[in-house]
């Protein structure tokens, strides 16, 4: 069974374009085993169409750091994200000067 978990904004520049990211993550729950899902997609200068899938993600903070590897690895610069509080964005979160892959919330 899939369920929506959560939603957040991720900000990122390429080649001197800034894309911001809408991701929806949802929630796969397996015989009692509960794992996070996300796509997104955009296109650059050079590709129609690029796609992120993050897969298996045990909470929040792994499932970021793996769509800020999959952004690095791209060549996309992450800047900052920032988490759906219901009905508004909460405040963004900076990620310029962190190490790749590592991200806090």
């Amino acid at each position: 069974m899939m369920r929506e978990h959560s939603r957040f904004q991720l900000e990122a520049t390429k080649l001197g374009r800034t894309v911001v990211f809408q991701v929806t993550v949802f929630e796969r729950i397996d015989k009692a085993k509960k794992t996070l899902f996300a796509e997104t997609q955009c296109s650059d200068p050079f590709h129609f169409l690029l796609q992120f899938i993050v897969k298996d993600a045990s909470d929040f903070n792994e499932l970021l750091d793996k769509f800020i590897q999959e952004l690095s690895f791209r060549g996309f610069e992450p800047v900052r994200y920032r988490v759906s509080g219901g009905k508004a964005w909460g405040g963004w979160t900076n990620l310029q000067g962190q190490n790749k892959g590592a991200s806090s919330q």
